[in-house]
């Protein structure tokens, strides 16, 4: 076991960082939280020693640096945990972070190779990483060439899948092409990827590594959808083959710290074809009900403390969230019953919820849980149609948005800085 560290996190609103301060929590760290939402789902924990009310990263990100930095010259904080995109900034400001502070993030070079939609479609393909066929543009002509449907398009920064379109048709690919234009988004300064569907099952997978070395890694696999593509309920699953192209990845990109991916699981062939990466755990819960705490694992890389390899546990456990089984029920038909229902169905324990664990908000283990569940459940109840609104908010929180990339990648790229 680690020493018990002052984890300061970086944001507290996706169900990400929700999640991973539980975990902390749980390895005995004390857990401060940085959000621009006073209520957000990350301050109502028993493991939350401060909040502090910030400027939103996605409106500028340099305000919200020059923030945290203020936060960690103080002497409070012994690490600073990433739980979102914050990490891409993190990464390119790494040398402005006071001496003493424990971050784990990999080189900006490796960022910039995973961080883009685009970006992570070449370095798959350089690896021989498999992927579903998929194909970079940046002109209407370009896009209006695709004649196969359906197809996913793809901004090159997104979050949450607020910019992922399925196109099923040449009627939706034209009226899409010329949304975009516009937008003036396709005017060849900016990319993005058209990738073909596949048959399979989605899984993810979590990763830390330590300079390159792989140091822990658990999957699993989606059970139920929820709104915004999320999960609902979540089936831990060790595929080796995954192992060994995510190994693949962070070694050649000497990565280090957190990286997860998702990927369509075809049983036939035993193949894994990768969607999507994110240099960051992606809710880590299902993992420390499987037995290995990634949460606590990055701490003691952040630390700079000898690791050694951790191997999953090899377990079948499942895991649910009732809250946004709660939120997609009151999206889908805006019915006061139907929340009602789902909720009564996961106080029986009866269907997704079966022999399942809580990981978002586990009242059994943190009771201040009741508070984010207790406000969702009476918003939904008195207004269903607000389960939209709702989750829209939280992600406008911690998410970076496009433009906020964009700046980011430029200052990296201006004459003068260090590279």
């Amino acid at each position: 076991m680690s020493s018990k560290k002052r984890v300061l996190v970086s944001e507290g609103s996706s169900l990400s960082a929700r999640q991973a301060i539980t975990a902390l929590g749980l390895a005995g760290h004390r857990v401060g939280v940085c959000d621009p939402e006073p209520r957000c789902i990350g301050r109502f924990s028993r493991f939350v020693t401060h909040y502090y009310k910030c400027p939103a990263i996605g409106q500028d990100p340099w305000a919200y640096l020059d923030f945290v930095l203020a936060l960690l010259s103080d002497g409070r904080w012994d690490v600073l945990f990433p739980t979102h995109e914050q990490a891409f900034l993190f990464s390119l400001e790494r040398a402005r972070i006071p001496p003493g502070i424990g971050l784990a993030v990999a080189d900006f070079r490796a960022f910039l190779q995973v961080q883009g939609k685009a970006a992570l479609v070449r370095t798959l393909e350089r690896l021989s990483i498999p992927q579903p066929a998929s194909r970079v543009i940046r002109t209407p002509e370009e896009l209006l060439r695709e004649c196969r449907f359906p197809i996913y398009l793809k901004a090159d920064y997104a979050t949450a899948s607020t910019a992922v379109w399925r196109i099923r048709s040449a009627g939706e690919l034209k009226s899409k092409t010329a949304e975009l234009a516009s937008q003036a988004l396709l005017e060849g300064d900016r990319e993005f990827v058209v990738q073909e569907p596949a048959e399979g099952i989605l899984e993810r997978v979590q990763a830390v590594f330590d300079r390159g070395r792989l140091v822990a890694i658990h999957g699993y696999r989606q059970i139920a959808e929820g709104l915004g593509g999320g999960d609902i309920a979540k089936l831990s699953a060790t595929r080796p083959t995954v192992r060994d192209y995510v190994n693949r990845l962070g070694n050649e990109l000497q990565w280090h710290g957190a990286l997860s991916l998702d990927y369509i699981f075809q049983r036939a062939n035993q193949t894994a074809l990768f969607i999507d990466a994110n240099p960051r755990l992606v809710e880590p819960m299902n993992a420390v009900f499987s037995g290995v705490n990634l949460a606590d694992i990055l701490v003691r890389v952040s630390a700079g403390e000898p690791v050694a390899t951790v191997e999953p546990s090899g377990r079948e456990l499942r895991t649910h969230m009732l809250l946004m089984a709660l939120l997609t029920k009151a999206a889908a038909r805006t019915r006061r019953r139907d929340v009602f229902a789902e909720l009564v169905r996961a106080v029986a324990g009866r269907g997704l919820y079966a022999r399942s664990w809580e990981e978002l908000l586990p009242v059994r283990i943190d009771f201040k849980c009741l508070f984010p569940l207790g406000y969702v459940l009476t918003q939904l109840l008195l207004n269903p149609k607000s389960a939209t609104d709702l989750s829209a908010a939280s992600i406008t929180s911690y998410s970076l948005s496009p433009g906020a990339a964009r700046q980011i990648a430029e200052r990296a790229a201006s004459p003068g800085r260090a590279k």
